[in-house]
């Protein structure tokens, strides 16, 4: 699900800004989250550490990391874009060495993490297309991988003890409101898709590439090293 969103958000602009269409996103899965917590009792973040963590998650993430991705792949072919953010498990690697004592750089994660690039470009490197005209998305995306990196570390660290229904719907929603600002400082206003396949496009990317990816991510995440996960970038 996760590599299909790249091409799926490169078809669904709809001839909208890119923080407008990302915000509409974000805040259809949030909205759709947003009821599901009470329903499976799961509790609401309750101390400072884990409001502090939402916002983290709302801002970095789904604000800053998809912001720069929706605006960067605007100029940029889907297979430049996964190969870009396939950089994600070698930025990983860093910040969990620095902020997770027991996630730290080891010969045998180092390796993987650069096989697993190169063979992203292996797969990709033929049929790309670069523009000459200048290195801002190329950048946008690159930064986007801290973001995201930046996310899961802090997850990781200080998110045991939440629920992922109850991390992701308020920290979609403070996405989406960071997303719509965004979209009205730069000029591209507020509006709502006007045809069916940019509504399709969004409705895939809300359900299937926000509520269940993350839902599973931000699961996985407590059993699983914040390393291991960032191979999703790969897939």
């Amino acid at each position: 699900i996760w590599g299909s969103t790249w091409l799926i958000i490169k078809v669904g602009y709809g001839g909208l800004g890119p923080f407008n269409v990302a915000a509409v996103r974000f805040l259809i899965a949030g909205a759709v989250l947003m009821p599901m917590v009470p329903l499976l009792r799961a509790r609401w973040p309750s101390t400072r550490t884990e409001w502090t963590l939402v916002g983290w998650v709302g801002l970095v993430l789904f604000a800053a990391d998809y912001g720069l991705i929706y605006w960067g792949e605007q100029f940029l072919d889907s297979g430049m874009t996964s190969i870009l953010f396939a950089l994600l498990p070698l930025v990983t690697i860093g910040f969990a060495h620095l902020y997770l004592p027991g996630d730290r750089i080891t010969s045998r994660k180092l390796a993987g993490t650069v096989l697993a690039f190169a063979g992203i470009v292996a797969l990709f490197g033929g049929r790309i297309r670069i523009d000459p005209g200048g290195p801002a998305p190329m950048l946008a995306i690159v930064a986007s991988t801290v973001c995201a990196a930046a996310a899961g570390v802090a997850t990781k660290r200080h998110g045991a003890s939440l629920h992922p229904e109850a991390l992701n719907a308020p920290a979609l929603l403070i996405g989406a409101a960071a997303l719509a600002l965004a979209s009205l400082i730069v000029g591209d206003g507020l509006v709502l898709p006007r045809d069916a396949a940019t509504w399709s496009a969004i409705a895939y990317l809300a359900i299937a590439g926000s509520v269940i990816t993350f839902l599973g991510y931000f699961t996985l995440l407590k059993t699983w090293s914040v390393t291991s996960l960032s191979f999703i970038s790969v897939f």
